[in-house]
C-alpha cells in the first residue's frame, strides 16, 4: 500500500476515532504532522498493518458505520493491537502529544479538547480584542 494511501486512511480513521468530521480535522492544518509523528514513532510493521486493516475495514461494502465503528471499539482499541495506535491517534488529535510530549506550539494551540470543551487554550486563540466587555450569555439570561 502506498504510503500516499495510508495519509488518506489516516484522516479517515481519524475521523471516526476522534468524532470529529474529516473538515475539521483538516482546519486544524495539523493532519500531516501527525501522520509524520506516527510514521517516526510507530514501527513501519504496525503501521503498515494499521493501515492494510483499515483499508479493509473501511472499504468493506457490507459493513455500515455502526459495524464499523463497532469494530474499530473491539479490534483496534486494545493496547496490543497495533501496539497502541488507534489510541494514541485519539491522544495525538486531541492533546497534540506524542506520549508525554508536546508535537508542537501549533499542535497544543490545535488540539481538539479545545472544542471539544468549547473553550479555547490558555495563551492562545483568544475570543477576540474587547470580547470580554459584553456579559456572557448565561448571566444575561439569569437578570
Amino acid at each position: 500500500m502506498e504510503p500516499n494511501t495510508h495519509s488518506k486512511l489516516f484522516l479517515e480513521v481519524s475521523a471516526l476515532l476522534t468524532g470529529f468530521s474529516k473538515t475539521e480535522l483538516k482546519a486544524t492544518g495539523m493532519q500531516e504532522s501527525y501522520y509524520n509523528t506516527i510514521l517516526k514513532n510507530v514501527d513501519k510493521e504496525d503501521v503498515d498493518y494499521f493501515f492494510l486493516d483499515v483499508h479493509v475495514l473501511l472499504h468493506d461494502k457490507t459493513h455500515n458505520e455502526k459495524v464499523i465503528e463497532d469494530i474499530l471499539a473491539s479490534k483496534f482499541m486494545a493496547d496490543s493491537a497495533y501496539n497502541g495506535l488507534a489510541k494514541n491517534i485519539i491522544i495525538l488529535w486531541y492533546t497534540g502529544n506524542w506520549g508525554s510530549e508536546v508535537i508542537s506550539s501549533a499542535s497544543y494551540i490545535q488540539g481538539l479538547m479545545w472544542n471539544a470543551g468549547h473553550t479555547h487554550p490558555p495563551g492562545a486563540k483568544q475570543p477576540g480584542y474587547g470580547s470580554w466587555a459584553e456579559r456572557p450569555l448565561s448571566v444575561k439570561t439569569n437578570i
